[in-house]
């Protein structure tokens, strides 16, 4: 029983890392500081980004990653809704969601260091 208990923690440990599948800004928490990552199955700097992503998810319980994929309906709603400029891969934002509005905080054009999205997400200045 308490291979069972512990066999259920770790899966459920490492299943809170994973980007979430949403499919509308409606799906998005409150609350968290999101992160939006545009992205392409063949790119390889985005699968290197989701890494970096989840080793940040794993220490931060306010962190939400949304993995966005090209031509999926949440790719159109967010691109026709809000000024997400996505020219290249990985292209990702810092946003917050009130009122069921998103609020871009800060853009990030290609891959990010851990460091770097660290760092934004703890500075409480305004991008």
């Amino acid at each position: 029983m308490r291979k069972l208990f512990i066999l259920s923690f770790l899966i459920s440990f490492l299943m809170a890392s994973e980007p979430r599948e949403i499919k509308s800004i409606n799906d998005m928490s409150v609350n968290k500081d999101i992160f939006i990552m545009f992205s392409i199955p063949s790119c390889p700097w985005c699968i290197k980004q989701m890494k970096t992503l989840k080793e940040i998810r794993k220490k931060r319980d306010n962190f939400e990653i949304v993995k966005v994929e090209e031509g999926s309906d949440i790719y159109n709603e967010l691109v026709s809704k809000y000024p997400f400029p996505v020219d290249f891969y990985p292209t990702s934002f810092l946003v917050s969601k009130e009122d069921n509005e998103l609020n871009i905080r800060y853009e990030f054009q290609g891959y990010q260091k851990k460091s770097n999205i660290v760092k934004v997400l703890n500075s409480e200045d305004e991008f």
